[in-house]
């Protein structure tokens, strides 16, 4: 398979993105304004189609990638789900136990969370793997 150059990844993730960004902007405000179950369904759901198009992305990078790069990325996605589960496990036992009271509109912070973990445990795994900062 060939390679991806970082720049191309980086323009075609920026402009995913700014779809995502569009579409939270303008589509998302009429969400709660809309009438049809389905039509609020599909229009719920619209923001998460430049959300997946950048994880195909993200996953085809990681196969395109040499051992070492793909070992980094799953050593820092396994702690990112490690983390991410222990504190959603720990968020779910407090709920239930009415300790913290909290919505399911919390569930919207899985995925940035996971994203934070997995980026900055990839940052340190860069560092102590090859000495460099160029993630």
């Amino acid at each position: 398979m060939a390679r991806v150059s970082k720049g191309k990844y980086n323009l075609q993730v920026a402009a995913i993105m700014a779809v995502y960004v569009a579409l939270m902007l303008f589509e998302w405000p009429l969400v709660g304004k809309t009438e049809g179950l389905a039509l609020r369904a599909l229009l719920a759901l619209l923001p998460t189609v430049p959300v997946v198009a950048v994880i195909v992305l993200a996953a085809r990078m990681v196969m395109r990638g040499d051992e070492l790069e793909q070992r980094m990325h799953l050593i820092a996605l396994s702690v990112a789900m490690g983390v991410v589960s222990v504190a959603s496990i720990i968020g779910a036992f407090l709920a239930i136990a009415h300790v913290w009271k909290v919505g399911g509109g919390v569930l919207i912070w899985v995925f940035p969370a996971l994203c934070l973990v997995y980026g900055a445990t990839r940052i340190v795994l860069v560092r102590r793997m090859t000495g460099a900062w160029n993630c």
